[in-house]
């Protein structure tokens, strides 16, 4: 937005002497008479900030206050007070005000707190427009506002962009946050998680096959690639990428064509890559996993998404999100004693942790006030012979308990093989072959469909 204000104040000769040195800062200044008058002339999408006195005829600055915040929510209010009206200010700042300054004002630091005050304004719309969208990322901290601001600048251009965080920090929400603030937002938006399909399989679902191309390719199929046509194709936790497949995808970075699976003739496609990785790739890059040229093409653009740990002012705004979503009817509210526990909580899972946990308590609440962190049940001392369940009387399948524990293994990590095997505490080679067995063990169980998570 541009540097524009609405100064409402009713002495003149104070209106004037701040409009002259605020023209000289740069700012461009609506001058109101009255509160009535400032009302009127308040236009959300031109003025970036308002400052208006307390004292007035007609309609008083709380009143003119309350007004404007209904009218814009995100409206950033600076009022103005005669020494010995602290009082009033503060009340002004509770029900909504950004700051208060006092008469007469110190102009060196009023043209200071402008700064801030519209750098607030600026973040404030941005976090709107975001909020506007149904993939919206809820934030409210300085951490997020500054990714949001990097996805703002960068997301016009068509450089690879590659975005880093841990397992449920919302990456793929970021992805979707640079789609749709790019030139390619009208066309598609596809997610790919690469850790989620075998590597054979990946091939194809990539780049596409022809018919006869291998066993069971019966017809034809399109690729992730050509259904991205014209957008962004993101590709969820690339780390996972064999070296095969990342010298395949290098080809596309590189000459913007694609090898068909089956086919000798490369085709041409127009797509933004977006990637995303939990894993130190450089570390993987050293161990010989991953390419270094690959590695350099995909991180033009580097966007880090911060744990929940380091961004703890997000976590009672997520939580009353999630209320919201889960809740639609506003039936439940979180105590002052439950935000204290969420705020210190570490949330080694993040987002998705925090997501879960606010689901459970709703489940297990006795009341609408949410009071007690439910945490879940703690799996038992490995080195115990406890175990985390009871054993039936009529007895159990050995096999099928193998096959519940690993469905579910997956579904808590929406599809992450990588972290599934860690959390199963075994090799991920020795996941995926528990995998194929039971895949082909349980052909027709519609519950053995694995989701692609983020």
């Amino acid at each position: 937005m541009k540097r524009k204000l609405l100064l409402i104040e009713d002495d003149a000769s104070l209106r004037e002497v701040m409009s002259f040195r605020l023209a000289e800062e740069g700012w461009e200044v609506d001058l109101a008479l009255d509160g009535v008058d400032g009302l009127s002339k308040y236009d959300a999408d031109e003025h970036l900030l308002v400052i208006t006195d307390l004292k007035m005829p007609k309609l008083n600055g709380v009143k003119v206050l309350e007004q404007i915040l209904k009218q814009d929510p995100n409206a950033v209010i600076i009022v103005m007070t005669a020494y010995g009206n602290i009082d009033t200010a503060i009340s002004a700042m509770r029900n909504g005000a950004f700051h208060y300054v006092e008469k007469p004002v110190n102009m060196p630091a009023f043209l200071a707190l402008l700064d801030t005050a519209s750098n607030h304004r600026q973040l404030r719309v941005e976090n709107a427009r975001f909020r506007a969208n149904k993939h919206a990322i809820v934030a409210s901290s300085p951490a997020m506002n500054e990714v949001l601001r990097l996805v703002d600048k960068v997301a016009e251009n068509d450089a690879s962009i590659l975005i880093l965080g841990e397992s449920g920090t919302g990456k793929e929400l970021v992805a979707r946050a640079v789609h749709e603030r790019s030139l390619r937002r009208l066309k598609p938006f596809i997610a790919v998680n690469c850790a989620a399909i075998p590597d054979d399989l990946l091939e194809s679902t990539l780049f596409g096959h022809k018919r006869g191309a291998f066993t069971g390719a019966n017809a034809d199929a399109d690729g992730k690639f050509r259904a991205a046509t014209g957008g962004t194709l993101f590709l969820d936790e690339i780390g996972e990428m064999s070296p095969r497949l990342q010298a395949k995808l290098l080809r596309v970075l590189q000459e913007g064509e694609i090898d068909v699976v089956g086919s000798s003739t490369p085709e041409s496609v127009d797509v933004r890559i977006v990637a995303a990785t939990h894993q130190n790739l450089e570390e993987k890059i050293g161990d010989g996993t991953f390419r270094p040229d690959l590695f350099y093409r995909l991180n033009v653009i580097p966007i880090r998404v911060p744990p929940l740990r380091e961004r703890r002012e997000d976590i009672p705004v997520l939580a009353r999100h999630f209320l919201r979503k889960h809740a639609p009817d506003n039936q439940f509210s979180i105590s002052a004693e439950l935000d204290r526990q969420l705020a210190s909580a570490d949330w080694p899972g993040n987002i998705r942790e925090l997501e879960n946990a606010v689901r459970r308590m709703m489940l297990l609440s006795d009341g609408d006030v949410l009071g007690e962190l439910q945490t879940n049940t703690s799996l038992p001392n490995p080195t115990s012979n406890e175990l985390p369940f009871v054993l039936p009387e009529e007895g159990l399948d050995l096999f099928q308990l193998e096959h519940d524990v690993i469905l579910a293994s997956l579904q808590k990590f929406d599809g992450n093989q990588s972290a599934t095997a860690r959390y199963l505490n075994i090799p991920r080679h020795v996941l995926l072959y528990r995998l194929e067995k039971n895949a082909c063990e349980n052909t027709d169980d519609p519950k053995f469909n694995v989701p692609e998570g983020e």
